[in-house]
């Protein structure tokens, strides 16, 4: 009756991009009144030294676009689009300024105003690699494969030896379901960068589901490309666990995953899954449900797991809670409803 663990690691595509959405913490001294005297963060201070040259040359155009960057790694998306307004009032001929503004209309939620400024580059600047790319990623948000590939053709006729483009059509090509160019793309995205943990892990994957032990091969190259990789790490010991019933590698690889971040609940997960179902160590199990609905406290199979460890314990109480909260989080949960009326009626797993 354990839900088995569900193997989807969802590939975020735009971490590719080179927009950067990271929100940081914005370190600021105040005084007695809670007024903001100074923003003391590492971007904080670029974004003030610029805004220094600016008070010197306000009509140096590069100087906006650069402080709308910085803006925008710092998901100040308002601030970053006032700069670019203020930038194209200025200079409506430098390509790379409306690849700055498209970045930021695309943080914006505005994917069609960031096309239009990629058109727009393009028209300025017809071999700009870089808006071939953000456009193929763009027609890739909207799942507009064909158009996608058509862009990155263009990027790969400017440089054939691009691994990027080619790890983005083999992503195209994923998502359109014919997996052998996608092997292709991947493994061509690979020889272009030999450390294109990314490329390996989306072999690795593709492997996985067809239950192939070359998913341990390229598992086993992205943990090398990037041993911080913690979905690669979380892959490779779901496929010992599942594929290869060796517990012991699987839990060796989740735990250098929980090391690596500890807030990867879906390795938190796999470790009580596999300490409740085959060490039958219950007490650990718990600790590590704990942690995954810590980490992500609106799981419910992580609850109804956990209340399955309670109940095997004895401690229906316990278990019955999880199970009303699983049930609360997911009222379409046919499994926990039925462990619920188990333990509610008096009855044993």
């Amino acid at each position: 009756m354990l839900i088995r663990t569900n193997y989807i690691l969802l590939f975020l595509f735009l971490i590719l991009t080179s927009i950067t959405f990271n929100s940081c913490t914005q370190n600021k001294t105040t005084d007695e009144s809670g007024k903001v005297l100074q923003d003391t963060t590492p971007i904080g201070k670029r974004i003030a030294d610029i805004s220094i040259k600016i008070g010197k040359d306000p009509k140096n155009p590069q100087l906006f676009n650069d402080r709308a960057k910085l803006h925008l790694e710092r998901n100040d998306v308002a601030n970053a689009l006032l700069d670019m307004e203020r930038v194209i009032s200025m200079d409506t001929t430098n390509a790379n300024f409306f690849i700055t503004l498209a970045d930021v209309h695309l943080a914006s939620g505005k994917p069609g105003k960031s096309k239009a400024a990629l058109e727009k580059c393009m028209s300025i600047d017809p071999k700009n690699k870089l808006a071939y790319e953000k456009l193929a990623e763009l027609y890739f948000i909207a799942q507009q494969y064909k158009d996608a590939i058509k862009n990155l053709d263009e990027v790969l006729k400017l440089e054939i030896t691009n691994p990027k483009a080619y790890f983005m059509k083999g992503m195209c090509y994923r998502d359109m379901g014919d997996t052998t160019k996608a092997i292709s793309s991947f493994q061509t995205a690979i020889e272009q960068r030999t450390n294109f943990d990314d490329a390996y892990l989306q072999l690795a994957m593709i492997f996985h589901n067809r239950n192939n032990k070359l998913a341990l091969q390229y598992y086993d190259g992205a943990i090398r490309a990037n041993p911080k990789n913690t979905d690669a790490l979380y892959g490779r010991g779901l496929f010992y666990q599942e594929n290869e019933r060796n517990y012991d590698m699987a839990v060796q690889d989740y735990t250098n995953a929980v090391l690596i971040n500890p807030k990867a609940a879906n390795a938190h997960y796999a470790l009580g899954y596999i300490h409740y179902q085959y060490l039958k160590v219950y007490s650990q199990a718990i600790v590590h449900f704990n942690d995954a609905i810590n980490a992500n406290p609106n799981w419910p199979e992580a609850y109804f797991n956990r209340g399955l460890t309670y109940e095997t314990q004895g401690n229906v109480a316990a278990a019955q809670a999880d199970y009303e909260k699983a049930l609360k989080l997911n009222p379409n949960y046919k499994t926990a409803e039925i462990a619920l009326a188990r333990v509610k009626a008096g009855g044993k797993l």
